[in-house]
């Protein structure tokens, strides 16, 4: 991270350096716009994609190549060479030390991940991971008209206990993550060993339960709530979809969860409103 600081610094630091009354340097504004391009996208590729590093400095030879042949081919007047191939250069180097800087956080990111569930163990799935045996538990659904849910759980930031305000961004984070990792174990806990626990990457967990209709996804989402609750001390937000009354795809039965979070109340919560209008 300090290398690639100290190279944005040098870079814009060369753009100023003036001999006599030009600059030494006479960059292209173009470049600039490469240069902070390039080196935003090289954090977030390593995380985001496969793509190498070569894979991701020959997209940036390709695309600079693109920009001389139908912008700098024309310009008035036109620029020598020598610029062309230090611009070029200034730009590939920039392009592979933030992706460097992004592969090591993205290395950091997985050690992190690794700790919690190592410290709260859970049968919990990436949705990437787990494409196959969704796509059997639905086809499995429709050929034999069985009921299936969708319960979407996530970890109400809002009804945290801990005074988050005084701890620094990376405590904050590594709190989270272990939570995230403990609501995960409460749930493999109570789940069947039929029912699917998957969790995306906002860390919230879905879970698709076989045999299951809307009954009994209201009985259990308020019967994970209530574990939190009691172990952690801290809430979850739920909601479900069923399949077929609610959606007939993974995609949509996520999205009509994701419509209904919020709007599902809890036994409790509705006992609670119930006791607050009879004092009213």
């Amino acid at each position: 991270m300090a290398l690639l600081f100290g190279y944005l610094v040098l870079v814009f630091g060369i753009a100023q350096i003036r001999y006599v009354e030009e600059n030494v340097l006479n960059f292209e504004p173009v470049f600039f716009v490469l240069v902070g391009i390039a080196v935003l996208l090289g954090f977030y590729i390593p995380i985001t994609s496969r793509f190498t590093i070569y894979s991701y400095l020959m997209t940036w030879t390709i695309f600079y190549g693109l920009v001389w042949a139908f912008y700098w081919r024309s310009h008035v007047p036109p620029l020598n060479a020598q610029l062309l191939g230090i611009q070029f250069m200034l730009v590939i180097i920039g392009a592979g030390l933030s992706y460097d800087v992004g592969r090591h956080l993205e290395g950091i990111n997985t050690l992190l991940e690794g700790l919690s569930s190592t410290t709260y163990p859970n049968r919990t799935l990436e949705i990437k991971k787990a494409e196959d045996r969704i796509s059997a538990e639905l086809t499995r659904s429709r050929r034999y008209h069985h009921p299936l849910s969708l319960l979407l759980v996530e970890l109400d930031k809002k009804a945290e206990t801990i005074d988050t305000k005084a701890i620094k961004s990376l405590q904050k984070d590594l709190l989270h993550r272990f939570a995230v990792a403990r609501v995960g174990q409460i749930i493999s806990d109570r789940a069947r060993e039929t029912d699917l626990i998957l969790r995306d990457r906002s860390g919230r967990f879905l879970l698709l339960c076989p045999e299951t209709n809307s009954e009994n996804s209201l009985l259990f989402g308020e019967r994970i709530r209530r574990a939190v609750v009691e172990s952690m001390g801290a809430d979850v937000n739920w909601s479900f979809a069923s399949f077929p009354e609610d959606a007939l795809t993974f995609d949509e039965l996520v999205e009509f969860a994701e419509h209904r979070l919020g709007i599902v109340e809890s036994p409790q919560t509705q006992d609670q409103k119930q006791e607050q209008d009879m004092l009213a």
